[in-house]
């Protein structure tokens, strides 16, 4: 997952790559080198424990935290707030069909998940920024997006079906 994080009046990108469960992560800001860290919830959905480097911190976040606003949490006991671009959001508003690519896009999955629901169907007719599934990662549901119009080729997952990042999802037949 890509993220890009505004923190005290200075942007940073963060390549984050995490297990399927979501415990072991790695970690890189921009140039600098990769941090491993391993995330454990203490109070599920509110309260996690952060170790890396031998230390242990602990995130909470705070009530009122929603979807395109910065996230209000307390790192120990110091209150915090991030302004966190969606990864999804990064990835697909510069994603089309890439050099030699020939007349479909697959659409991959850009973090580990579950799929939740599927919102279209093989032979539907789709503009770009359409929703195709939800995909639930990290107790949150994503919605997952055409980069591109055309028709749905293909579906390659199922509901309730985990993914890994890169994991092909649809398949779309280009349109011309």
């Amino acid at each position: 997952m890509k993220y890009r994080i505004e923190w005290d009046d200075q942007m940073r990108e963060i390549d984050a790559y995490c297990d399927p469960l979501g415990r072991e992560w790695k970690f890189r800001i921009s140039d600098s080198e990769e941090i491993e860290a391993r995330v454990e919830t203490i109070e599920e959905g509110t309260v996690l424990r952060l170790i890396t480097g031998g230390e242990s911190r602990t995130i909470t976040l705070l009530p009122g935290n929603q979807a395109g606003s910065p996230i209000r949490f307390l790192l120990d006991h110091t209150p915090l707030e991030l302004d966190v671009l969606d990864p999804i959001d990064l990835i697909t508003r510069d994603v089309g069909p890439g050099p030699g690519a020939d007349d479909h896009h697959e659409v991959q999955s850009v973090m580990p998940g579950i799929v939740r629901k599927i919102v279209v169907a093989v032979g539907d007719e789709i503009e770009a920024e359409a929703p195709l599934l939800i995909l639930e990662a990290m107790k949150m549901e994503n919605e997952i997006c055409a980069p591109v119009a055309g028709k749905i080729e293909s579906i390659e997952v199922v509901e309730g079906e985990a993914v890994a990042t890169g994991a092909v999802l649809v398949i779309i037949h280009l349109q011309n």
